[in-house]
């Protein structure tokens, strides 16, 4: 691993095993997804029973990197599906985090595939802007994003691709933006991505944090409210297998002294 501003690639991440073991999940993922969701969008399946993804996110060397942004205690938010079909149109410029509070964020992707050619659907950054906090943006109609950064700023940029191959994977901050090109070559873009967040801005929100115990979670710190709103402001994910069904979020400890 190497270490660009706070950004990371890992050349190697995976060992050739556990890839190829991680490829035939993801594979299996896929061929059972509904028809009406989109392979591009199937979040925390950690929370329905996948054990392998939930393993890989708690994987000592890995939130070893995660530490050196997010601090000693570490909470997974969420983990991210994320299979680019041929034919799918581009993802334009934009920052994954909603907020430019200073809260240690970290994003770990994690490609299945080789993608070091731009018709891989490969990712491509503007190093070290997430220390600048949003940038400027414009209104979108993209069906993904209600704002994508502006073409005036990007075009002052000089943009890096992530020329990852299988098994390796990058380190960064939600803020660092990103686009891709479509995916040209490869039946599925397969990338694993984990997110995580510093436990301290969870516990200022009051936000309910679990812990992993083997196979099952148990309540570690409850919903911590004034009293005046009975919503803890848990998220809700679209099940992969069924466009209907939804299911909460849970925020889940990973590392630090709530697991002590």
């Amino acid at each position: 691993m190497f270490i660009r501003s706070v950004d990371a690639l890992w050349r190697p991440f995976l060992t050739s095993t556990a890839c190829k073991a991680l490829q035939g999940h993801v594979d299996r993922i896929v061929a059972a997804t509904a028809s009406d969701v989109s392979t591009e969008w199937i979040m925390n399946i950690h929370l329905l029973g996948e054990h392998w993804l939930l393993d890989l996110a708690r994987e000592p060397a890995l939130l070893d990197a995660v530490e050196r942004i997010c601090g000693q205690d570490v909470t997974l938010m969420q983990s991210h599906v994320f299979c680019k079909p041929r034919g799918c149109p581009p993802t334009p410029w934009h920052q994954d985090g909603r907020s430019d509070d200073d809260a240690p964020m970290a994003t770990v992707w994690i490609t299945l595939d080789d993608i070091n050619a731009p018709s891989s659907g490969g990712l491509c950054v503007l190093p070290g802007l997430h220390i600048r906090g949003l940038l400027p943006s414009d209104a979108s109609d993209h069906f993904q994003f209600d704002r994508v950064l502006s073409s005036a700023f990007v075009s002052t940029q000089t943009p890096v691709p992530y020329a990852l191959r299988a098994g390796e994977a990058a380190v960064h901050h939600p803020l660092l933006p990103h686009a891709s090109a479509p995916n040209t070559r490869l039946p599925y873009r397969r990338v694993l991505v984990l997110r995580y967040l510093a436990t301290a801005a969870l516990e200022a929100a009051g936000v309910p944090l679990y812990g992993a115990r083997g196979d099952a979670l148990e309540l570690l710190r409850p919903a911590q409210t004034d009293g005046d709103d009975d919503d803890d402001g848990g998220e809700f994910y679209q099940d992969y297998r069924d466009a209907d069904v939804y299911f909460e979020g849970r925020s889940i400890v990973v590392r630090g002294r709530h697991l002590e």
